[in-house]
């Protein structure tokens, strides 16, 4: 199977070796993170992924990994992904939020990859990735730009500690070419691989649309000098999801609470993951978990939407 691998200059049966030996977790399971996944599968690598949503019809423009079928459902990414995957190698999917209350889902990695849509997230990456030492990956896609770094001695949270989050454009407002998100991930997977391996990777930012690398430098913000870390402090609450005005308000699961949206709603999807209804013109995604997903004017008005549907 890995035949035509081994066969490459710089790699070979011991390289072989340290990949099967490998355990890399992939956090976001979209437009980057699903061609990532795959790449890092096809080469027997172990994974963990972990992805907070469902499937919409645009996952089968943006993904190989998906299907129209997954799609109608609104599987989720993770378990979707996971289906896929298992063909490959030994796959673990988590259909969660990544956040402070449970970032030690990421203690087995090698490596944490990046497939995230938020600056958020990453900061959080980037934080236990500072503290603990394991290396990440950094990769974006935004219409028709592409990003890819290493980190492991520089400071993500020094670059880009100063870029406010509610001014960036998202994959739903701006789009995205999948070319281009291939090719960022397609750069974040070889890093990986190269990684794993044992081989150098420079902690450049590569600027895929442009085809050039760029040298960024650490200022020596708390977070690198290991002084605080605010985002592995900080407890979770309504956070904003990929998608224009769309958000995840944490509820306390009752029971009672996925008949309630049955009865009330126009049912799009029911399954043993989640229940998604459209109530009043609003569309409400139930997680078993103890998570909603829906569209809002912002965090106060999807809280205020939850509260007023499901009366907690």
């Amino acid at each position: 199977m890995y035949s035509r691998f081994q066969a490459l200059e710089n790699y070979g049966k011991k390289q072989r070796q340290q990949l099967e030996n490998s355990a890399v977790a992939i956090v976001g399971l979209g437009a980057t993170g699903s061609v990532i996944a795959e790449n890092l599968a096809r080469h027997g690598i172990k994974l963990k992924i972990i992805d907070r949503d469902y499937l919409e019809e645009n996952d089968v423009y943006s993904s190989n990994i998906y299907t129209p079928e997954q799609c109608k459902k609104s599987l989720p990414k993770a378990e979707a992904a996971k289906d896929y995957l298992n063909q490959f190698t030994e796959v673990e999917a988590k259909v969660e939020s990544l956040k402070s209350e449970n970032i030690s889902i990421l203690e087995d990695a090698d490596i944490i990859l990046d497939g995230t849509d938020n600056l958020a997230t990453r900061f959080l990456i980037s934080e236990y990735s500072q503290k603990k030492e394991t290396p990440w990956i950094y990769t974006a896609a935004i219409a028709e730009k592409g990003y890819s770094m290493f980190f492991q001695d520089k400071c993500f949270n020094c670059i880009f500690e100063k870029v406010s989050t509610g001014k960036l454009e998202t994959c739903e407002t701006a789009g995205v070419m999948r070319e281009i998100s291939g090719q960022a991930a397609l750069k974040s997977s070889l890093k990986a691989v190269e990684y794993l391996t044992g081989q150098k990777v420079e902690e450049k930012l590569d600027v895929v649309h442009k085809e050039e690398s760029l040298n960024v430098e650490s200022s020596g913000c708390p977070v690198c000098r290991g002084e605080k870390y605010p985002h592995l402090e900080e407890k979770t609450g309504t956070t904003a999801v990929c998608g224009e005005n769309k958000y995840q308000v944490e509820i306390q699961m009752q029971e009672g609470l996925e008949e309630k949206l049955r009865e009330l709603g126009k049912i799009k999807a029911d399954n043993k993951y989640l229940i998604r209804a459209e109530v009043k013109g609003k569309e409400f995604t139930l997680f078993k978990d103890g998570r909603v997903i829906l569209r809002a004017r912002d965090r106060g008005h999807a809280e205020s939407l939850v509260s007023e549907v499901l009366g907690i």
